[in-house]
């Protein structure tokens, strides 16, 4: 895995082609033959046409250089074969474009699944230092990118060697001296790309980078669309937008010069290649008085001319695709980095004990913890406490006293820094199948989550076996269903991202519906009513109330009144200080204590 992270760009290109291809091989093995195929053609050509041009002067000697003599066929048959050939390379590029294209795209898609799985199967403390565009930009832009390069480039490279390798080969056999002067241009030429090439590379890594911020800047403000829309800043982030992108137009500028000297180095390339042959011919053979000798050398340079000029096809093949190939090594190797991302915490998604319920007892046995982004504060000490099955919690203190703590780590968001929670009192969660479990706990939040869907797609959301009738039972119970009834498209309604055409209590009461709908054993709330106004809380809380019956039920309390009818509450202290008080909402209230300050005071720090 680590060897795979210090690879280059243009290694984790190759790496990603390979992969695929050889994912595919019984598909793809055609590809080879096919390539063999034109390759042949491109040797053929210049012989073929030069066979033909001797034929069509008469000419009927036997001599010649190898593949060059007269093959007894007269220009008829010469232009017939030809014919044939050229149409058999058409089809066999036709053949080959479709599949490229094909391949291509099956390649773009691959990939986003690929890197769509790692990113949803990445464990919390993955996403703290990372901004959603930049993510977006790995999964849309990056996997554009290699898709459509994926075939294109690592087969424009081999046909453009192949091209040189041929060219080269043609113009050696029939006049060595010219071609060793031409052979040394060409290489020359190659040599300076490469350079250029090298340097272009790290300037589309600065280019990408930029672009990643400036997508992510420009994602989290369209995100928070309703601040800056009650904030009246629109000019304010129109010019930030702005400023944002100079840094990537100077960047950009920067590529435009070195492609221009990319531009220069072919078409001074190319101009020498072509000029090559007439020129060192005239030296070679103008003043020669071997008369048979020019006379044959005269004969094949028609096809010495087309050799030669192959040799200008790779220069122009590779500086065509050099900026294509430049930014797919950058976008491989930042894919790569993306699922080879080791993940803190094992979820046992395909592995591990099956929970087929949770009517057990839930034990923190031992639990120390700190946020591995922040390793040097302590968040819980030794923390030892039991959820016993049925009974409704409450988990009140100051911010910072690890109330929180407590709902993520019965989401395994977190694993405990030592120590166990232990699931129906004997199973270490961290080794239980995270799916199996979850299927059996609820969680509402502050926050309500919902999906860019309809209502009965959100209702749902982890219940997916449910019925349509069973969902519209749930939104009766949650005193959903007559508001949503009265939309134009009812249950079909598609709700806006995030929710954005609901009100507070309408998300709480769709996620409530969703709750009812799942039934779940561990039921898990995370000061769910704290937004709401003191009516809609009131209403909210009473179904969140009925909910908790005959269920395990914790409650990160923000409002006392929230928790006014839970079995037991604990009080957390803050600094690390764990467990300072428990007992009943009665037992707190009277006794004197840090329950007893804020109870007095009407309400809960938070």
């Amino acid at each position: 895995m680590k060897k795979k992270k210090e690879i280059s760009n243009n290694q984790a290109f190759i790496y990603i082609f390979f992969k695929y291809y050889k994912q595919d091989f019984k598909k793809n093995w055609w590809v080879i033959p096919n390539f063999l195929f034109w390759a042949l053609m491109l040797f053929l050509a210049p012989l073929l046409t030069n066979q033909i041009n001797l034929s069509l002067i008469g000419n009927t000697s036997t001599d010649g250089f190898w593949l060059v003599s007269y093959w007894g066929l007269d220009t008829t048959q010469l232009i017939i074969i030809s014919a044939v050939l050229l149409f058999l390379n058409l089809f066999n590029s036709f053949l080959f474009n479709w599949w490229s294209n094909t391949f291509a795209k099956r390649i773009e898609t691959h990939l986003r699944n690929e890197i769509l799985e790692k990113l949803i199967r990445q464990d919390i403390p993955y996403y703290s230092d990372k901004k959603i565009g930049e993510l977006l930009t790995n999964v849309i832009s990056d996997a554009q990118i290699v898709g459509n390069s994926a075939v294109d480039i690592p087969l424009n490279i081999a046909s453009a060697f192949l091209q040189a390798l041929i060219g080269l080969a043609l113009t050696f056999i029939l006049e060595w001296r010219i071609a060793l002067v031409g052979a040394v241009i060409f290489l020359l030429i190659l040599t300076a790309f490469v350079v250029c090439y090298n340097v272009l590379v790290k300037k589309w890594e600065r280019v990408r980078l930029t672009l990643e911020k400036t997508n992510g800047n420009v994602i989290d403000r369209v995100i928070s669309v309703r601040l800056i829309k009650s904030s009246g800043t629109e000019d304010y982030e129109t010019q930030h937008f702005k400023d944002k992108h100079v840094d990537y137009y100077n960047e950009g500028k920067l590529i435009g010069k070195w492609m221009s000297l990319f531009s220069m180095i072919v078409f001074v390339g190319d101009f020498l290649l072509l000029f090559t042959a007439p020129v060192f011919a005239a030296v070679f053979f103008g003043g020669t008085t071997d008369t048979s000798r020019m006379e044959a050398f005269f004969q094949i340079f028609p096809a010495f001319v087309m050799a030669q000029g192959m040799l200008t096809g790779p220069i122009i093949t590779l500086f065509m695709i050099s900026g294509a190939a430049a930014m797919a090594g950058v976008s491989s190797s930042r894919i790569l980095r993306t699922l080879n991302a080791e993940s803190i915490l094992d979820f046992h998604y395909h592995e591990g004990k099956e929970v087929t319920d949770l009517k057990g007892d839930i034990v923190f046995k031992d639990i120390n913890f700190r946020y591995p982004e922040k390793p040097e504060n302590l968040i819980l000490p030794k923390f030892n406490f039991t959820l016993e099955y049925g009974k409704s919690y409450a988990f009140v203190g100051e911010t910072g006293s690890g109330k929180s703590t407590i709902a993520k780590l019965l989401l395994r968001f977190y694993d405990p820094t030592e120590g166990q929670v232990l699931i129906n009192g004997k199973d270490d969660l961290k080794a239980l199948n995270l799916s199996s479990y979850l299927k059996h706990v609820g969680y509402v939040e502050q926050e309500p989550q919902i999906l860019f869907g309809t209502v009965l797609e959100n209702i749902k959301y982890g219940k997916f076996d449910a019925t349509d009738d069973d969902a519209i039972e749930a939104c009766k119970k949650a005193e959903l269903h007559a508001l949503v009834m009265s939309w134009p498209e009812g249950y079909q309604t598609v709700l806006g991202e995030r929710g954005f055409m609901l009100s507070g209590g309408q998300k709480q009461r769709l996620v409530v519906a969703r709750i009812i709908l799942k039934n779940p054993e561990l039921l898990i709330l995370d000061e769910a009513t704290s937004a709401l106004d003191n009516i809609v809380e009131k209403e909210i809380q009473n179904k969140l109330n009925q909910l908790m019956k005959g269920r395990t039920s914790v409650t990160i309390a923000h409002k006392l009144s929230t928790i006014k009818s839970v079995d037991h509450i604990v009080v957390l202290g803050g600094n690390g200080a764990g467990i300072i008080q428990e007992g009943t909402f009665k037992e707190l209230t009277q006794k004197e204590g840090h329950f007893k300050n804020l109870y007095e005071a009407g309400k809960i720090e938070h």
